[in-house]
């Protein structure tokens, strides 16, 4: 950077009255851009403190500036820091830090691993040098909404489903390469590259490698389903209610065998508390079945089957819906044939409030998901 904005200053002057008052160092000279190595045209640290001690010492502070600091953007920063201290012949007087508006909690640990000390507009500041040691931790700002709401919607949403789906089917297996993402979630390489870049943005997800041989792991799968449950809890989407006549008494073998019996191809598959209770059997009675359908048929399909709409008294609940609602269905082994929705689709549709739906929710996602909450 050849000079500062107004934002920069800012924030260098918070970060060097945050380090006085927790340890007495007095700044007494500031160069920006400064160059460094043999070929010193092309190597510059953003900033250089020169500070005094309050024993009467020395130290440099080498400073990269950021915006907001996530594992994938610091990598560069982490590498000149460290080429601008080897250019010292007493490396112990040099110190490097990474100064942002936000770290993220995984570009700090990074940091940390890589003895990077670090400050951000949150109050957060870590330094170590010599017998000093400051460590002072605070929840880094919130990431933008609008980012959640890119990543959980449309091809993106397919492939956060399908890194979750990898993630609880694979224990032994965390990463997960671009290429298996893309033939899971049916998108291309493309869509998984830019969904992953964002979820690294939220600090969801990290990575390593480069390039073809490039593999991603979630990051705190309960972040990841949060957030995913947030951003579904504001969504609006067309559902009928119908009443089908059960001669069994079983409202949802009734709706198996009316789909598996229909004569046109149709994607389907039940979920909400009629599929989750088949997997932990906590609630007495299942009065309903939620259906997920594809826009626009289910009117078609619920005449086709001879179910009558009904506000109330319904008895079967049709969900239109594509994309990743639809990925990874299962088959009940005690109903053959029959389609039940993943089950992270199953928990986030327990999460409407229905009934005791909620109560179940916390349960399957204990025992069946085995999510806790998130930190």
């Amino acid at each position: 950077m050849q000079s500062m904005d107004k934002v920069e200053l800012s924030l260098l002057h918070d970060f060097t009255g945050s380090l006085q008052s927790a340890t007495g160092f007095d700044i007494e000279h500031i160069e920006q851009a400064a160059q460094f190595g043999e070929q010193r045209e092309h190597a510059k640290i953003d900033v250089v403190l020169e500070a005094k001690t309050p024993a009467g010492g020395n130290c440099l502070l080498a400073i990269e500036l950021k915006r907001v600091a996530y594992p994938r953007d610091i990598r560069m920063a982490i590498s000149q820091l460290k080429e601008y201290r080897a250019s010292f012949p007493r490396e112990d007087k040099v110190e490097l830090f990474l100064i942002a508006d936000a770290i993220s909690p995984g570009a700090r640990e990074a940091l940390r691993e890589a003895g990077i000390n670090y400050y951000d507009q949150s109050g957060t500041l870590y330094f170590r040098h010599l017998t000093w040691l400051v460590d002072i931790e605070r929840a880094p700002r919130p990431p933008s909404r609008k980012k959640e709401l890119a990543v959980f919607r449309g091809a993106r949403e397919r492939v956060v489903h399908a890194l979750l789906h990898h993630w609880y089917t694979n224990p032994n297996e965390e990463y997960v390469s671009g290429g298996m993402l893309s033939y899971l979630s049916h998108v291309s390489t493309y869509t998984v590259s830019s969904t992953m870049q964002a979820l690294e943005q939220l600090d969801l997800v990290e990575s390593k490698g480069s390039g073809p041989s490039q593999r991603r792991r979630v990051r705190d799968p309960a972040a990841l389903l949060d957030a995913w449950a947030e951003d579904w809890a504001r969504r609006r989407e067309a559902k009928t209610r119908w009443y089908a006549y059960a001669p069994s008494g079983n409202i949802v073998d009734c709706v198996i065998e009316r789909f598996v019996h229909y004569s046109e191809p149709v994607e389907w598959a039940i979920t909400g508390a009629a599929a989750a209770n088949a997997i932990v059997p906590r609630l007495t009675n299942v009065d309903r079945v939620e259906v997920i359908v594809q826009p626009g048929e289910a009117e078609q399909l619920a005449t086709a089957m001879g179910w009558s709409q009904a506000e109330k008294g319904a008895n079967v609940v049709l969900i239109e819906r594509t994309g990743a609602s639809l990925l990874f269905p299962d088959e009940h082994p005690e109903r053959p044939r029959s389609r039940f929705a993943s089950r992270f689709i199953q928990y986030l549709d327990l999460l409407n409030g229905y009934g005791r739906n909620k109560e179940l929710a916390d349960e399957f996602r204990q025992r069946v998901l085995r999510i806790g909450k998130s930190s």
